[in-house]
């Protein structure tokens, strides 16, 4: 069942997303049945633990994980209408770029050392647009103006090293706009930065989004940032979605124990740092999922029914939770 349903003509439809990978015990699904629907100009994020199958579930969509330690199925995977399990790895690779476009989490990890800033994003409008060097090489200049890049035609002709965190990150930016693509998927774009560089790199992709209406896909554990930049949220726990709703409603009324305790551990500033809670436990290992509800070894509201394999199951118009015994709870939200 997908997570999320969108009223206008999706440019991302997924649906039954599984992934395997292989460890040393065999093989273990790590995304277990996922699936969303994102139209033009929305922006769809992605929450939970480290673990949860959030960035899999990105890199499964975008043909980037490794096909020899990996198994990808899905019941329906389609960028504006077009298959994407049916394309070879070389068809895929035409679609980044073009049509999808990454921004990693660790720029200075993704970011070859070896190149100027300008030759990597002008690589990409070589390799897709097909631009002449030259014409590239402007183009990238203007990518990096249009990103917030100080003085851009001298900076495309330095190296990573001698950027800041939050200027290689706009490089990144830059790189996954070279391509003009419909989709962007964000992995956790503001990681490691200070709030206020933070605050500048969401204000850059809202701008961008408007201009070019892009669909936007954000993973992030951070539920400040998907409180400023999100439409709609996927909540996921152990490689499944375990809550989806719009934004608002997702902070103010949550419909299933997890994403209550994630919302009662975020930092506020109207109570003491000792107020804090946490969520008892660990996530389960991959390839030891318990039985019945995933979350339930961990959940206070645990009792008799959660040891039945739930399923993700509409409570609301653009909402669903894989909580069993939802109808009974009130859990607690946030303004």
């Amino acid at each position: 069942m997908s997570g999320t349903s969108s009223t206008t003509e999706p440019t991302l439809e997924v649906a039954g997303l599984e992934v395997e990978v292989l460890t040393g015990s065999g093989w273990a699904t790590v995304v277990d049945g996922v699936g969303f629907r994102i139209g033009r100009g929305e922006t769809l994020g992605l929450v939970g633990e480290s673990g949860s199958g959030k960035s899999v579930t990105c890199l499964s969509i975008a043909g980037l994980m490794p096909p020899k330690q990996s198994r990808v199925r899905a019941q329906t995977l389609r960028l504006l209408g077009r298959d994407l399990s049916a394309l070879t790895p070389r068809e895929m690779a035409d679609v980044r770029g073009p049509q999808i476009g990454m921004i990693f989490q660790e720029p200075m990890s993704s970011l070859n050392p070896a190149f100027t800033v300008g030759d990597q994003i002008a690589e990409v409008l070589r390799r897709h647009e097909r631009m002449p060097r030259r014409a590239a090489a402007t183009r990238a200049v203007q990518l990096l103006d249009r990103v917030g890049v100080p003085s851009p035609a001298r900076r495309a002709r330095q190296y990573p090293f001698e950027f800041s965190g939050g200027m290689r990150q706009r490089v990144m930016i830059a790189i996954a706009l070279a391509g003009d693509p419909d989709v962007i998927i964000a992995d956790e774009p503001t990681t490691a930065l200070d709030v206020t560089v933070q605050a500048q790199i969401l204000e850059l992709l809202r701008e961008l989004q408007r201009e070019r209406g892009m669909s936007v896909i954000v993973i992030t554990h951070d539920l400040g940032v998907v409180a400023d930049v999100c439409d709609q949220v996927l909540v996921m726990y152990a490689g499944q979605i375990v809550e989806s709703a719009p934004v608002h409603e997702l902070f103010r009324t949550p419909r299933h124990p997890y994403m209550e305790g994630l919302l009662a551990a975020m930092p506020r500033m109207d109570r003491p740092a000792a107020a804090m809670s946490t969520i008892r436990g660990a996530p389960p290992s991959v390839g030891a999922f318990p039985a019945g509800c995933r979350f339930h070894p961990r959940c206070s509201y645990a009792a008799d029914p959660c040891g039945t394999d739930p399923v993700l199951q509409p409570v609301a118009p653009g909402r669903a939770t894989r909580c069993l015994r939802h109808p009974e709870l009130t859990l607690r939200g946030t303004r």
